[in-house]
């Protein structure tokens, strides 16, 4: 059961995290929907964590707010880790506590 609570969590961190981005560059819901083609209450359910997208929902919201996604150490602070590091304080997790792996 633990497991599938963890499961669940990853999904909502890495929304979050496009939240994040999107407040940060200043998209609207709006623009959002226009841009991945999607209606507007579709990506204000997303972004309110109203359900588990599917990956191709996920990489087109990305997308639309001009998102890449790659690989980088984990102590690095550049703004995708500080914006990572909200996402993970806004779920009530502390980024102390994560393993270092």
């Amino acid at each position: 059961m633990a497991n599938k609570n963890n499961k669940n969590e990853q999904w909502m961190l890495l929304v979050l995290l496009l939240k994040e981005l999107a407040e940060q560059k200043g998209f609207t819901h709006d623009q959002i929907a226009e841009k991945s083609q999607t209606h507007r209450s579709h990506v204000t359910r997303f972004f309110s964590l109203k359900y588990a997208p599917n990956i191709d929902t996920f990489l087109k919201i990305a997308k639309s707010i001009e998102v890449n996604f790659f690989f980088e150490d984990k102590e690095s602070k550049t703004d995708l880790n500080l914006a990572f590091e909200k996402a993970m304080e806004e779920l009530g997790r502390r980024v102390e506590k994560l393993s270092k792996n």
